[in-house]
Parts: structure tokens; sequence; C-alpha cells
């Protein structure tokens, strides 16, 4: 699974904020290709795409428990 995240600010010393559902959990997407052409169908161009950051989590969320 695949989280969308960006640095708060767009710097990139910030931590990242996270796209989130309407329930505020984090999205997922089956992979990061999936994860792009939702933010395509949103209005997202391919630069604003690029300055964000796909992170690889265990399905169900980032908890490593």
């Amino acid at each position: 699974m695949v989280i969308i995240g960006r640095h708060i600010d767009g710097i990139t010393i910030n931590p990242l904020e996270y796209l989130l559902d309407d329930s505020g959990d984090e999205m997922e997407f089956d992979n990061e290709e999936s994860a792009k052409r939702f933010l395509r169908e949103q209005g997202f161009t391919d630069d604003e795409i690029y300055w964000l950051a796909f992170e690889t989590v265990q399905k169900g969320g980032t908890d490593l428990c």
C-alpha cells in the first residue's frame, strides 16, 4: 500500500503531512501509479505530483505493530 505526503509549507526540512479521507484516515492506494492516477483525476499536474512523497506502508496504515 502507498500513502501520499507533502512537506508542510513546501519546505523539505519540515515533516510530512498526509492526504486524508473523509474519516480523517490516511488514504491508501495499491501502488504509486494508482496514487498518481487519483491525483491527476483530482486536477494535480505532473509538476505538482513531482514534489509529493509516496511512502510504502503495510496494509491498514503506518503502524508497524
